[in-house]
């Protein structure tokens, strides 16, 4: 069941996308360009299908206009991202350590974590103290008792 409203939400969006373009598509746009078009179109928040308001940026607009002369309303379906659920930053090996210091010490927060793999060289500074705490929370490591510092 839940595999046909997400289907049919998703051909909602791709209907929503062309309802946006099809002024460009059909040639019927009133402005001096698709360009202007595009910009007119997203001045404002629009509401989603689903009923949350967002502002589309002009190279959005100008994405799904290529993407629908390339290949029709198949192309405007979304698409999961297939790095979905993985990161890009933290490597294997960092990652496990993140795993052995939170079973050996679970109320280590991720600042604490952070620090540790700065200092082992396992990330760069410049990796962010907030990388580590979206991991220990989307993968579970949180302890309950910790004081909502993650």
């Amino acid at each position: 069941m839940e595999k046909i409203n997400s289907k049919t939400q998703d051909r909602e969006l791709a209907y929503f996308r062309f309802a946006l373009i099809a002024p460009v598509i059909q040639g019927t746009f009133p402005d001096a360009s698709i360009a202007a078009y595009c910009r007119r179109v997203t001045e404002k928040p629009i509401v989603r299908p689903d009923g949350t308001l967002f502002q589309y940026t002009p190279g959005t607009l100008s994405k799904w206009i290529s993407l629908y002369k390339f290949g029709g309303m198949e192309e405007l379906m979304p698409r999961a991202r297939s790095d979905k659920g993985s990161t890009k930053i933290l490597s294997d090996e960092c990652i496990s350590e993140i795993h052995r210091l939170k079973e050996k010490y679970p109320r280590l927060n991720a600042v604490q974590i952070h620090a540790h793999l700065v200092k082992e060289g396992l990330i760069n500074a410049t990796v962010s103290e907030r990388t580590v705490q979206r991991y220990i929370k989307v993968h579970g490591l949180k302890n309950p008792a910790d004081s909502g510092l993650l």
